[in-house]
């Protein structure tokens, strides 16, 4: 129990005298150098480069934690409040299985000119990069392929996929079919 003591106020003593010692450090360089001995200067201040808080995201993680944990926040899923059917069934007892909505992802087409003109055709429906369907998280167009972020509504569930096109995908399978 006294070793216990000891040791707590060793650790104390030793941060107050690194403290001292840091703090008194900027003074006694001032005094080696010969110029105004005796007396006690304020150190000089250097001027520091140009500081931008947006060039540091993060003081706690690394960069590619930082963009994952921004990329997570993006894609959480949507949250929405119940619909009055859903309200009905409820108060009746019944049980309300909601519309599974299409269970195929399917990419028509590809007409890429370049990064921000493209369209392209997502279960038979027009995509341009200012129409873009209330499933689609994130989408990336290039010139054979897209990489998009599908939430499936049903299952609650995030998809990320790379298509090409002319093919689809089966969200219940979570398998690639042709056409």
């Amino acid at each position: 129990m006294i070793m216990k003591h000891k040791t707590k106020i060793f650790y104390t003593a030793f941060l107050i005298v690194l403290a001292f010692v840091a703090v008194g450090q900027p003074f006694g360089a001032h005094a080696q150098d010969g110029h105004n001995r005796g007396t006690m200067t304020a150190p000089k201040t250097v001027a520091n480069p140009k500081f931008s808080i947006e060039r540091i995201p993060s003081l706690f993680f690394t960069y590619w934690q930082f963009k994952a944990i921004l990329e997570a926040q993006k894609s959480r899923g949507v949250v929405r409040p119940p619909t009055q059917a859903e309200l009905d069934a409820l108060d009746r007892g019944d049980d309300f299985e909601p519309d599974p909505g299409p269970r195929d992802i399917t990419l028509g087409g590809i007409l890429y000119t370049k990064k921000n003109e493209w369209v392209i055709w997502i279960n038979g429906q027009r995509v341009t990069p200012d129409a873009v369907p209330k499933e689609v998280l994130d989408l990336q167009v290039f010139e054979d392929y897209i990489e998009i972020k599908w939430l499936d509504e049903y299952t609650k569930q995030i998809f990320p996929l790379r298509l090409r096109a002319h093919q689809r995908f089966n969200l219940d399978a979570r398998v690639f079919l042709p056409g």
